[in-house]
């Protein structure tokens, strides 16, 4: 559980005080990061990057974000990819690694694939690349990762939570659709959330900002077709193996893993 923040100008002006503004937003999600942190700034001072680490894979200093790329291309990363060692292997010949964290290959896929990275990612991840023309951000398949965002006076501010965003709100006021989604639901629809002003990005959507302003656009849904060609027996042989392959992909870490079990569904089923 790792904490990312940011800030971009529209205009690309200068944000006043960019470098203690990201660096109050750390302190706001350190509980979310207590392995490290940093901060990253553009030469122009009009976007900037944090980011509160807890270190899963790739507990070495190379690993520490915000990460710079071998192009120049930064990045601040919650989450794991699952499939970070088959992608690495995938991208090896276009890219030159030097560190065994997830958080590289992300960059990897996004120089090779552009905004079409989401694609191949399979894991729970919210991230921003700015990559010297542009912001993209993206959050994962089902929203597991946060991601909330305000924009006030042509600066977008970004991070993993909301109380990292209020400080910056004229007046903090409560959202009364939100909070009625939430009272109904016990979670805010869409991208409302409980904060006039705060919105989230929605699972599986991406979002791009530059000069031009901002586009967000949804990159994956459920596929529901039913194969009624295939017997109950081939059924439930492929979700075993779904299964298997899944809880393998889940197990990648460097540190000490465990499992917490309730004895309901879920947990006898991979029991």
């Amino acid at each position: 559980m790792c904490g990312i923040a940011g800030l971009f100008h529209f205009k690309n002006e200068g944000i006043l005080a960019l470098d203690s503004s990201l660096k109050m937003m750390n302190r706001l999600l350190q509980h979310r990061g207590p392995d490290g942190q940093g901060i990253w700034l553009n030469p122009k001072k009009n976007m900037g990057l944090a980011h509160q680490r807890l270190s899963i894979i790739d507990l070495s200093e190379h690993a520490s974000q915000p990460m710079v790329g071998q192009n120049g291309f930064v990045i601040t990363f919650n989450g794991e990819i699952y499939n970070h060692i088959e992608l690495r292997q995938s991208l090896s010949s276009r890219w030159d690694f030097y560190t065994a964290s997830d958080t590289e290959v992300i960059l990897a896929a996004y120089a090779v694939y552009g905004m079409d990275c989401v694609k191949h990612l399979k894991g729970m991840f919210s991230f921003a690349i700015w990559d010297g023309e542009q912001l993209f951000c993206a959050r994962d398949h089902f929203g597991i990762k946060p991601f909330y965002f305000s924009e006030i006076n042509d600066v977008f501010y970004f991070a993993s939570e909301p109380k990292a965003l209020l400080p910056f709100l004229p007046l903090i006021t409560t959202n009364s659709k939100g909070f009625t989604e939430y009272m109904t639901f016990q979670y805010s629809l869409g991208s409302q959330t409980l904060f006039e002003g705060v919105e989230q990005l929605e699972p599986a959507h991406a979002m791009v900002l530059n000069s031009n302003g901002k586009r967000i656009w949804r990159y994956w849904d459920a596929n529901f077709e039913v194969d009624n060609s295939i017997s109950e027996e081939m059924c439930n042989l492929k979700l075993s193996e779904l299964l298997d392959e899944s809880i393998r992909m889940h197990l990648r870490a460097d540190v000490p893993i465990a499992a917490y079990v309730s004895g309901g569904i879920d947990s006898s089923l991979i029991g």
